[in-house]
């Protein structure tokens, strides 16, 4: 729907327009509604108003526009080949609809078409009440895999050109949510596991997320079962991966292969995992755990007197110390970095008084590995701090802040799967308050 001013007669008036569809012509037509003359200016009297109703405008026309912005339904529709019932919504925007719903008024796809009426922006040319959550789900049970792998390289591609994200360094984490998926379901995605929710009595569903240097935007995701490793799962999005650094290289316009930087925690480190990360276009930062060999000897350099120094900048307060050595048959340069609220977690955790020699080799430190030789240190332990910005995505999306994602109810794999389309409502923060 759109305002705007037209002279009748020598007199201008404010007009309201919006595409409504037309079953009986099948096709869109214009429907518009005088609002009032255009000068002077209306003058309301806020006193005598009385709320008769209540529609969604400006969460819901905020992601539409990013929505158009990003040209989604047709990323999605040309990778999953314009599936969708014959006068009837697309898969597209189908998964749009639903990502929105989910967004903005979390609950049911059967509530899917009433939310959609109830909104002032519109989504579609066609009636809410084609907006089912039958007709969901009977495009979902026809998607494979590729197609949504192509979706979601294609949205990463066009998210990069048209905001200008810097992708030069990537954040990759994983975690899990609850769902309500009945025990006797033969799902295969839901499965009993360690839950970071500490409940024992749900199933839960893996999500490995990859996010931008800037605004920490999802580019790349991955549900899976619960039962899978996170090296599993890193080495499960390697072509993706792969797919996913052509195109931003493409998205950027730049003429040369960019030199991208993949920061993740120790959880994922596995011997063989860098050189395919190199293969792929990649270079790595990781957290080494303290009880690997070249941990301990970088943690044992760091002890020594003077080895420990301030850095520059806004991490003045942070002391660390570097070293370049072998990790195994790999170059790697080794930076021991200590923490104050690290330190202050570590504590709260040990319920025996520290040993001096514990604070003076491990305690408040963790050794950072890559094969970025030419960063500054300060550039290696800023890269490496942001990958704690997809742990804060995750945090709000469990608690039931702007994306929840969980507990889920849905009772499907596909459903799940489906679901995990939801990281789209983070663009809000990229498009900016002026299109809430």
């Amino acid at each position: 729907m759109h305002v705007f001013e037209r002279e009748v007669n020598g007199h201008r008036y404010r007009i309201a327009a919006q595409s409504v569809w037309d079953p009986a012509r099948g096709r869109s037509v214009a429907r518009q509604v005088v609002l009032g003359p255009a000068a002077p200016p209306p003058v309301v009297d806020l006193g005598a108003t009385r709320t008769v109703g209540t529609r969604g405008v400006g969460d819901v026309g905020a992601l539409i526009w990013v929505a158009e912005q990003l040209d989604l339904i047709a990323h999605i529709d040309r990778a999953c080949g314009n599936l969708g019932a014959k006068d009837g919504p697309s898969v597209g925007e189908l998964a749009v609809a639903v990502a929105i719903q989910r967004a903005c008024a979390p609950g049911p796809k059967r509530d899917l078409g009433d939310f959609l009426d109830a909104s002032v922006p519109r989504l579609s040319c066609l009636p809410g009440s084609a907006f089912s959550g039958q007709a969901f789900h009977r495009v979902a049970q026809q998607v494979t895999e590729d197609p949504l792998e192509q979706a979601q390289v294609a949205i990463a591609k066009a998210a990069v050109a048209r905001f200008q994200l810097s992708a030069d360094v990537l954040a990759f984490d994983t975690t899990n949510f609850d769902t309500h998926s009945a025990t006797v379901s033969p799902d295969e995605l839901a499965r009993r596991g360690h839950a970071k929710s500490k409940r024992s009595d749900l199933r839960v569903v893996g999500l490995g997320l990859l996010a931008s240097e800037t605004g920490h935007v999802p580019l790349l995701y991955r549900a899976y079962s619960r039962n899978g490793s996170d090296q599993g799962v890193l080495e499960a999005c390697l072509e993706g991966l792969k797919q996913l650094h052509e195109a931003l290289d493409g998205g950027a316009g730049r003429a040369q292969p960019a030199q991208r930087t993949m920061v993740r925690d120790g959880g994922f480190w596995t011997p063989h995992l860098d050189p395919d990360l190199d293969s792929g276009g990649y270079y790595s930062l990781i957290s080494l755990p303290l009880g690997h060999a070249a941990a301990e000897q970088a943690l044992q350099m760091a002890a020594r007197r003077g080895s420990m120094k301030p850095l520059s900048g806004k991490l003045q307060h942070v002391r660390a110390a570097r070293v370049r050595t072998a990790v195994g048959k790999l170059d790697r340069t080794l930076v021991v970095v200590e923490s104050e609220e690290l330190l202050a977690g570590q504590k709260r955790g040990i319920a025996v008084a520290l040993r001096r020699q514990l604070e003076q080799t491990r305690l408040v430190r963790r050794v950072l590995c890559t094969d970025q030789h030419n960063w500054s240190t300060g550039q290696i332990v800023c890269a490496f701090r942001g990958q704690w910005n997809v742990e804060e995505l995750f945090r709000p999306a469990k608690k039931g802040g702007v994306v929840p994602w969980g507990p889920s109810h849905q009772r499907a794999g596909h459903s799940l799967c489906s679901n995990s389309i939801r990281p789209l409502a983070r663009f809000r923060l990229v498009a900016g308050s002026g299109h809430r």
